[in-house]
């Protein structure tokens, strides 16, 4: 009988120093996980616990928004909880060897992993793991727009299940993506797990910079070093152009420089949890990043051209 961990995690974002810099850190609060057979969906067994935080004992007012408890409830459940230490391990031996996790999207594997690593717990040699994005499987059986990334909230109102549990919670969100697994299973026979595919890899960039995490999806456009960029080749100014979105999670700058002329000012905002993490980069020979950035401009231009046919029409 093959084994699948469905997993879902809540953790509240806060910072640690390191060499004196200040990086973010999902601190886990809640771990809950199900066992299920693969081929028939049932539920074998289950792990949940709330994790007492040790990094930051303040929790971010947009953990206590998202969350479906009061302060004082929450309070008093991390209050009680054990602390990863403790935790991290028994889930470790909970889950056993070479675990395959679904998930729904593709952040808490790594979160997970990242707790373990920033306090030193240690795998057995030859440990590993595998997983899979259930919402990008939903999103491709079911004929979703892949520029959007349901909820799973939408995703279960959609497959019209019942709603009696409150969402974001990890106990409660693990089992929703449990029940939209077995309806997958129901109606997809033979259904097989599949990866998101890869990125294409597109030319190296002149110049590139991680720019960290941010609330909202694009307010690291206010980076100097996105509003104010230089050219990667020669430090002096770029005269920049205008802003074209050509994705839910890239924005292109064509910028010019007076000795190396035109470059082009990419931007991407990944999801990250509950901010976004954001890189910028700045390409010469922009290959499929000029195309995208060309693409979409027609299709503005057309749209206003439209729409100024439209008006003087009505005129």
């Amino acid at each position: 009988m093959s084994v699948l961990i469905f997993l879902d995690l809540e953790w509240n974002t806060t910072f640690y120093r390191s060499k004196g810099e200040r990086l973010p850190f999902h601190e886990l609060i809640e771990v809950a996980a199900i066992k299920v057979d693969r081929d028939t969906g049932a539920m074998l067994d289950s792990f949940h616990s709330y994790v007492h935080p040790k990094v930051s004992r303040k929790i971010d007012s947009r953990t206590y928004r998202l969350l479906p408890y009061s302060r004082e409830e929450l309070r008093e459940l991390l209050a009680e909880a054990p602390g990863f230490l403790d935790m991290g391990p028994e889930f470790l031996h909970w889950c056993g060897d070479d675990p395959v996790f679904i998930e729904w999207g593709n952040n808490d594997v790594d979160v997970l992993l990242k707790n373990f690593e920033f306090h030193r717990l240690s795998f057995d040699a030859g440990w590993k793991c595998e997983y899979f994005d259930l919402q990008y499987m939903y999103q491709k059986l079911f004929g979703g727009d892949m520029a959007l990334q349901p909820s799973l909230e939408k995703a279960v109102t959609e497959l019209e299940m019942d709603t009696d549990l409150d969402f974001h919670s990890a106990w409660n969100d693990t089992y929703y993506t449990v029940l939209v697994y077995q309806t997958m299973l129901d109606r997809f026979e033979g259904l097989t797990l599949f990866h998101k595919p890869p990125k294409p890899k597109g030319p190296p960039p002149l110049w590139e910079l991680d720019l960290g995490t941010f609330d909202s999806r694009w307010s690291c456009k206010n980076r100097r070093e996105v509003s104010q960029p230089v050219c990667p080749l020669c430090a002096q100014p770029l005269v920049l152009g205008r802003w074209v979105r050509t994705g839910p999670t890239e924005q292109i700058q064509r910028c010019r420089c007076r000795e190396h002329r035109r470059l082009y000012l990419v931007v991407t905002a990944e999801q990250d949890g509950r901010q976004w993490a954001c890189r910028a980069a700045i390409y010469k020979d922009a290959g499929h990043y000029a195309e995208r950035y060309h693409k979409t401009l027609r299709k503005l231009r057309e749209k206003q051209n439209q729409s100024a046919r439209d008006s003087q029409a009505a005129g």
